[in-house]
């Protein structure tokens, strides 16, 4: 028997096989990628290190999951993530990779999207495998906390010790390979545990600035944001996870499309100038594709005319929340707070945070034309964004601005968010 609770699962000892893949044990999850490129694995472990910080909750680790590969700009190389809920262990797969629990086997090979599974407690052994590999035999070694080389591991039951210091040698040869010394798998029971580490201290959250005037219509910076064919627009799919009738499972993530999920207030639209294609929709001129029925709009000669701006997409939480973008918005731990709320310029957007590094008013998303602008705030901790295709987060520099475009990632402290919309990306 693996685990009989969410406590019980923190404590499994996972041991892991050699061949070509990266494994990561933060906290309760647990994540096996069939990619030893650092580029390539960077997202998934982003993800799951902030799953882990905000307590390892496989609600929050198969949303955030569903959301990057509905975004993504390329396929994934295929993947595992494991993390415990409070009805059972929450299993995320992509591609052909098998996880057995059990006497369950559950792999993404057959399937045209993701594969979840809510697997009831309490579960047996664990396992995982990437294509051609072999389940891990006996070992000296486990798999306590860090990232390893693997293509496979093995979850059974009994206590987990914490990670300890690899012999000089070890981690001379680990940074030649680009890993750190916290990745490598340690014989914990021959060496003495480490001291515990001290928790960070951060800086106490500095008053929000006063909200700066808009800028003038047209693109911020000069930044032209062409829209793909309408075949390629993307969508957020739905997180489905049967077989287990709980008042407390996971509930579908929103579509952008799902209009009864988007929170909706009385704002006031401003007029902006933009084009109509032939079916009388309202676009950005700079557009070559209407955004609400694809039709050309290249083929026609363009009149700009002033009209009400239409929303500009669609902001979605790693917790599934959907706002819709048709008004300036403050980002924060407690926004509804700040007078430009009361007075009606801006509309709170509430983001908890359990490490507690969200700022009162953290940042801020402005309309500007027919762009929307993420403003960092002055906040403590900053305000990241990844653009698609990117390799590496980017932090805004204190009250710095970036252009969102689709499929653009923001992250503010151990929370993430997406920008979609139907214009698609420069």
């Amino acid at each position: 028997m693996a685990a009989e609770s969410p406590q019980e699962w923190a404590s499994v000892r996972v041991v892991p096989g050699a061949g070509e893949g990266t494994l990561a044990r933060i906290g309760p999850v647990v994540l096996l990628v069939a990619s030893t490129d650092p580029d390539v694995v960077r997202p998934y472990l982003d993800h799951v290190e902030m799953v882990a910080a905000n307590g390892g909750q496989g609600r929050q680790l198969v949303r955030g999951l569903a959301l990057m590969l509905s975004t993504a700009a390329e396929d994934s190389p295929g993947f595992a993530a494991i993390a415990p809920h409070t009805t059972g262990l929450a299993v995320f797969v992509d591609g052909p990779v098998t996880v057995t629990v059990g006497e369950e086997s559950i792999s993404g090979a057959d399937s045209l999207a993701w594969v979840e599974r809510l697997v009831p407690w309490p579960v047996g052994d664990v396992s995982a495998t990437l294509p051609g590999a072999s389940a891990p035999g006996a070992s000296g070694f486990r798999l306590d906390g860090g990232v390893v080389p693997a293509a496979s591991f093995t979850a059974v039951g009994g206590t987990a010790a914490p990670a300890a210091p690899a012999p000089p040698a070890m981690e001379e040869a680990m940074e030649r390979g680009g890993m750190s010394t916290m990745d490598v798998p340690v014989d914990v029971e021959s060496l003495p545990p480490p001291e515990p580490m001290p928790e960070p201290e951060l800086m106490p959250e500095p008053e929000p600035e006063p909200a700066t005037p808009g800028a003038p219509e047209g693109g911020a910076g000069g930044r032209p944001l062409p829209a793909p064919p309408a075949d390629e627009q993307v969508d957020i799919k739905s997180v489905l996870l049967s077989d287990v009738e709980d008042d407390d499972d996971f509930e579908p993530l929103p579509t952008p499309g799902d209009e009864s999920e988007i929170p909706r207030e009385s704002h006031v639209h401003e007029e902006v100038r933009g084009v109509y294609c032939k079916n009388r929709h309202f676009n950005d001129p700079r557009q070559l594709f209407c955004a609400v029925c694809g039709i050309n709009m290249v083929q026609q000669t363009p009149v700009l005319v002033s009209g009400l701006r239409p929303p500009l997409g669609v902001i979605v939480l790693d917790d599934g929340a959907v706002f819709q973008v048709d008004t300036p918005y403050l980002l924060g731990r407690d926004p509804d707070s700040d007078e430009r709320v009361a007075a009606g310029r801006f509309r709170g957007l509430p983001v908890v945070d359990q490490s507690h590094q969200v700022s009162r008013v953290h940042a801020r998303l402005e309309l500007r034309g027919w762009d929307v602008v993420l403003i960092d705030n002055h906040s403590t901790n900053g305000t990241f964004v990844h653009v698609p295709k990117a390799t590496d987060w980017q932090r805004l520099a204190p009250g710095g601005e970036h252009v969102l475009v689709q499929g653009t990632r923001v992250r503010i402290g151990n929370r993430t968010l997406a920008f979609n919309t139907h214009a698609g990306g420069a």
